[in-house]
């Protein structure tokens, strides 16, 4: 598996900065952590502290140089601060597949931020990083995340039953819902047909 490496330069749209994660983000992912939708909604320890953070980035590093992962930071573009997290995960090199999961800060939600960073990262992992499609799996009962999918552009591919076992629901079994993305869907964003539905070419390809 190839060892896998941050976009250089950082992909960039709309504000949204996707760039390596570093030591200085650990007391804003310890802090962001902390909201009860991420626990809620994604596989961080519960309860969440400092140490959590540093052994997520420390794996991470590690992931990455396995090729099996890349995780990022979701940046403000002027400031350069963490507002969320986004990566590329369980990736299966032989399909050419990968599923993407992501947080966003609660005080950094509600104008797009976690849109513009699945759009960004798709596209790329669909690009330079050679997948041919991207999965996200998300939990029953999580609509602001369906939502972030289909305003991304993925298709709603139907509904495992059963799936997984909620951690904060005393084992209660859940569904979750699949969106997909193709290589082949991206391709025909960029038709000028394609682009014009979009709202003349607003879709960002980087």
């Amino acid at each position: 598996m190839p060892s896998l490496r941050t976009p250089s330069p950082p992909l960039s749209h709309d504000g949204v900065m996707l760039r390596a994660l570093r030591g200085q983000d650990i007391p804003a992912i310890t802090a962001a952590c902390q909201d009860p939708g991420i626990q809620r909604w994604t596989r961080v320890p519960v309860p969440y502290r400092e140490g959590d953070a540093r052994g997520w980035i420390a794996a991470m590093r590690a992931r990455e140089k396995g090729g099996e992962a890349l995780e990022l930071a979701i940046a403000d573009s002027r400031s350069g601060l963490l507002i969320g997290a986004i990566g590329v995960v369980d990736l299966n090199w032989r399909h050419r597949v990968g599923e993407i999961g992501y947080w966003v800060a609660p005080d950094a939600r509600g104008r797009g931020v976690a849109t513009t960073a699945l759009r960004l990262l798709s596209r790329w992992a669909l690009g330079p990083l050679g997948l041919e499609r991207v999965e996200l799996r998300i939990w029953d009962g999580n609509l602001g995340s369906r939502r972030v999918a289909e305003h991304a552009g993925f298709h709603d591919e139907g509904t495992l039953r059963g799936s997984v076992i909620d951690r904060l629901a005393q084992g209660a079994r859940r569904d979750v819902a699949i969106y997909g993305l193709l290589r082949s869907d991206v391709a025909a964003e960029r038709a000028p047909e394609r682009r014009a539905e979009l709202g003349g070419g607003r879709v960002p390809t980087a």
